[in-house]
């Protein structure tokens, strides 16, 4: 499903969004992308979800299953103008194909979307790896979220992490390990023969660390198709946001698809210089590796990345209505007269007003 629809949903009034090999999503604050993505999660994955449901809730309830799913309340941003994918399918119609009294619901190991929130470092407190009934109202993709860091340091209780940090100068020299000291296992940082508890850590250390459980805990997942990352930027630094964009061109260079919610430039000026030494008939990714500062061992790691498709949208709210349509700005051209497009849909429109004001000075 590379095309996706949703219409009349909380401030949305239609996303049409057509994913590529990259695609990332950018727009003001309560533009709706988190509802679109998880939407998408959950048609991606509804058995596995409306399995979880009726197991942990023995209801049926329509409402609740999307409190469940959403959050507390979320049902109503729902209504009956509501619509799904192309294909025009009502919510009433949705929720009655999935509570149908003779279907059967059977839980997979497999999801198709693999889903890191924004809100990922909730799943730990004071270093703490969270459980399930610590998540009672909140979004299903957050409790899943937790579930995975869980499973994560079954595997890894000690030095965690420590292939992927090795992409990150901000965290070299580091180890990150769960260690139980009293109580529950929590994790620590050692730098230089130093421990560093966890509530000792930086906001991006804090924020960036869970992020990167989940992508060490992705790479042992078979049939990957989709990994969903919002906001990876919280807390960091644009370096590190940079090294992350390597981390993505990783995934990328896999086959998976990878789909990023941002209030960023930085991501999208790695895409313009992608898209600029593409245009310019540029036949080796060496070019960005030195733009970029990027320490690559294997010369052949860029192969084939010319080819990948990168998608971006603007989650574009009406001056008028607050209503949300999208936009496909994935041009990012500069020169565009169409300004949602040249401004970055508003992200670099700052810069180039302060830079018009001083001219006139």
């Amino acid at each position: 499903m590379d095309n996706f629809v949703v219409e009349n949903l909380g401030p949305i009034a239609k996303a049409d969004v057509t994913f590529g090999d990259l695609t990332i999503l950018t727009g003001p604050q309560a533009s709706g992308k988190t509802l679109f993505l998880e939407t998408f999660k959950l048609v991606q994955d509804l058995d596995n979800i409306v399995f979880s449901f009726i197991d942990s809730n023995y209801s049926r309830d329509k409402n609740a299953f999307l409190d469940y799913f959403y959050g507390d309340k979320m049902h109503k941003l729902f209504s009956k103008k509501f619509r799904l994918q192309s294909d025009g399918i009502g919510i009433g119609l949705l929720l009655l194909q999935i509570f149908s009294k003779n279907k059967e619901f059977k839980q997979s190991e497999y999801n198709r979307v693999f889903y890191i929130p924004a809100q990922r470092s909730l799943a730990l407190s004071e270093g703490r790896i969270k459980t399930p009934d610590d998540f009672i109202n909140s979004p299903y993709v957050l409790l899943k979220f937790s579930n995975y860091l869980q499973k994560y340091v079954k595997i890894n209780s000690n030095r965690l992490v420590q292939d992927i940090i090795k992409d990150y100068e901000f965290l070299n020299n580091a180890e990150i390990n769960m260690r139980r000291t009293a109580g529950s296992p929590r994790l620590e940082m050692t730098v230089d023969n130093q421990t560093v508890p966890y509530m000792a850590w930086s906001t991006g250390q804090r924020e960036f660390t869970p992020l990167l459980m989940a992508l060490d805990y992705f790479d042992t997942i078979d049939n990957k198709e989709y990994i969903v990352i919002e906001e990876p930027e919280l807390g960091l630094h644009p370096r590190a946001i940079i090294e992350f964009m390597f981390t993505v061109l990783k995934l990328m260079k896999k086959g998976v698809k990878v789909i990023i919610s941002t209030h960023s430039s930085t991501p999208l000026d790695f895409v313009w210089t992608m898209n600029r030494l593409k245009h310019k008939g540029v036949k080796s990714f060496a070019a960005l590796a030195e733009m970029f500062d990027f320490k690559i061992k294997d010369k052949d790691f860029f192969d084939g990345l010319f080819e990948k498709e990168i998608k971006v949208y603007y989650f574009a709210p009406d001056k008028k209505t607050r209503k949300v349509h999208s936009k496909d700005i994935s041009s990012l051209d500069v020169e565009s007269e169409d300004e949602d497009i040249s401004n970055w849909g508003g992200m670099s429109l700052s810069a180039d007003r302060a830079g018009s004001i001083v001219s006139k000075f």
